[in-house]
């Protein structure tokens, strides 16, 4: 069975009246829309827009409604270990004062962690699991969906997994990317919103966390054939109308992914892909438009408890729909002792100007 969710139709006076706010503040950064011809536009100029003033591209069958459908992403999330001292019994401390999130219509975040106080710990250099309690973060600050498929998700062993996917039901939380199953871990999230279907997918492919199969629990297998086949279901079976993946992958605190990583997720852009998330790096890494679609090779921490670095500027990637019009932006965030909250000012442009001189590091063939 897919995963189906619903959203209703109308946005709310406050979500309104706070997308009018932050767009006043100067946290969106609008762009200029391109037609198809502009797909043969060198790479390289094309970074330079996404971080002035940000490429945006063109789809198809997209919903011809005014109101934009508005997708928001951020990196990892770890509420645990470090993280569980500063909070303490607050549990919504994380994410209570990035109103961003709860903006969006659809706001989704890597999950880095089992939900459980339950299973085996695994035999590896760090383990961690999150206490079912500071879900509560999650579904306060308005974080819809979640992926799982991730390096730590199989900390403690099926138990944990199992643990996970029940806690995350019972919050309401939607999530991809790891199940007791293979036909489980490669079940898309397909979220309309307004009449545009969204399907998400997610993959990791490392030694820290097992494949799933037809009969054991695991992670959806993050290769070219596996990501084309479930692209192409939700394309021509659930008639989604825009695809977004996500990758847990590469090297730890690399600020470039390798040229492997950018053959990939330039392939997976031509299997129909319309964005490519990635996060694991635990560092922001460049954006770029491809073909018509974006990637973003690593969002880097959202809030991470997994270690003791409990202050720094990372940032969120915004997805807007218009009509058969689809653009993005970074929204720079602060954390501030594991509490995230808007970056303006000197911050933000700092964190935008070094986000772009990476973005131009990018080897363009």
């Amino acid at each position: 069975m897919i995963q189906e969710i619903t959203f209703s139709s109308v946005l709310s006076f406050a979500r309104t009246s706070a997308r009018m706010n932050e767009i006043a503040s100067g946290s969106v950064f609008r762009t200029r829309p391109r037609d198809r011809a502009s797909r043969a536009m060198n790479t390289r100029f094309a970074a330079i827009m996404i971080l002035t003033l940000f490429g945006s591209w063109h789809r198809s069958a997209l919903s011809q409604e005014s109101d934009p459908v508005v997708l928001r992403f951020g990196g990892d999330c770890l509420l645990t270990t470090h993280y569980e001292w500063w909070a303490s019994s607050d549990v919504t401390r994380a994410f209570r004062q990035l109103r961003h999130l709860e903006t969006a219509d659809v706001a989704m975040v890597n999950l880095e962690s089992p939900v459980t106080r339950r299973g085996t710990k695994r035999e590896k250099p760090f383990t961690f699991r999150m206490d079912p309690r500071f879900l509560e973060s999650f579904t306060s600050a308005g974080i819809d969906l979640v992926t799982i498929a991730n390096n730590h998700i199989y900390d403690f062993d099926s138990i944990g997994l199992l643990d996970t996917i029940h806690n995350l039901d019972s919050a309401g939380i939607g999530h991809v990317g790891a199940g007791m199953t293979k036909q489980d871990a490669r079940k898309p999230a397909l979220i309309d919103v307004r009449g545009t279907r969204i399907a998400f997918l997610a993959y990791y492919n490392g030694s820290e966390a097992p494949n799933a199969t037809d009969s054991t629990a695991g992670v959806a297998e993050r290769s070219l054939p596996v990501i084309r086949e479930d692209v192409m279901f939700a394309r021509t079976e659930l008639g989604a109308d825009v695809v977004v993946v996500n990758l847990h992958w590469g090297i730890e605190k690399a600020v470039l992914p390798d040229p492997e990583q950018v053959l990939f997720a330039r392939a997976v852009i031509d299997a129909g892909v319309d964005v490519v998330v990635g996060h694991h790096p635990h560092v922001l890494q460049p954006i770029e438009v491809y073909n018509e679609g974006v990637i973003a090779y690593s969002l880097g921490n959202l809030v991470f408890g997994g270690n003791s670095r409990h202050t720094y500027d990372t940032a969120l990637l915004e997805i807007r729909i218009t009509g058969s019009t689809i653009t993005h932006s970074v929204i720079p965030v602060r954390v501030e002792q594991y509490g995230a909250r808007f970056l303006e000012g000197e911050g933000a442009k700092r964190l935008l100007d070094s986000l772009n001189t990476l973005t131009l590091s990018l080897r363009h063939d």
